[in-house]
C-alpha cells in the first residue's frame, strides 16, 4: 500500500514538472530570450534600466525638473533551474528509508546544451537617491518619495531626495 502511494506521488511530481516545462519552452520561443537572460552578474543592466525609467517618470512630475537617479541593489540575479525530482521510500521492519534524487533538466539549444531556466529572480533594490531641481521643496520631495516607493515597493526610509545645487 505504501509503495502504491509513493509511486502515485512520484508520478504526480513528474507530471507537474513536465507541465511546468512545456509553457516555459513555448514562452521562451515566443519572447525575446535577451529580455530575461542577459543580466550581468552584478545587476548593472537591471540597475541602468530602473534608473532610466525612474528618471523618465520623475521628470514628468510637476515641480521636479531635471533629475539624476542612483539605485543600489542588494544582490545579483538568481536563476532557478527546472529539476526532475525522484523520491523513493523503503519501509521494512527496522524502519523507513527515504531517498531523494534531483536532476537538473538539460535542453539542446542552437547545437549546445544548457540548463532549463524555470525562472529568474531579479536583484533586489536596496535604496534610491534622487537629486532634482525641485528637491528642496517639501511637497515635491514627498511626491518623488511616493512615486519611487510605489514604483519599486520600497519603504520611505530607503529613498533619499535632495535638491540640485
Amino acid at each position: 500500500m505504501t509503495r502504491i502511494i509513493v509511486a502515485a506521488g512520484i508520478i504526480g511530481i513528474v507530471l507537474i514538472a513536465l507541465s511546468g516545462i512545456k509553457p516555459s519552452q513555448s514562452a521562451a520561443s515566443t519572447s525575446e530570450p535577451s529580455e530575461q537572460l542577459n543580466f550581468s552578474d552584478d545587476g548593472d543592466e537591471y540597475k541602468q534600466q530602473i534608473m532610466y525609467e525612474l528618471k523618465d517618470i520623475l521628470e514628468k512630475i510637476e515641480g521636479v525638473g531635471e533629475c539624476e537617479v542612483m539605485v543600489s541593489v542588494e544582490s545579483t540575479a538568481e536563476y532557478v533551474y527546472a529539476e526532475n525530482v525522484e523520491r523513493s521510500a523503503d519501509v521494512d521492519s527496522g524502519g523507513s528509508n527515504e531517498r531523494y534524487e534531483n536532476e537538473i533538466v538539460i535542453i539542446e539549444n542552437n547545437g549546445g546544451r544548457q540548463a532549463l531556466v524555470k525562472k529568474m529572480i531579479r536583484p533586489r533594490v536596496g535604496g534610491v537617491v534622487v537629486v532634482c531641481g525641485g528637491g528642496g521643496d517639501i511637497v515635491v520631495k514627498e511626491r518623488v518619495i511616493k512615486a519611487v516607493s510605489a514604483a519599486l515597493n520600497l519603504p520611505y526610509g530607503r529613498i533619499c531626495v535632495e535638491g540640485k545645487k
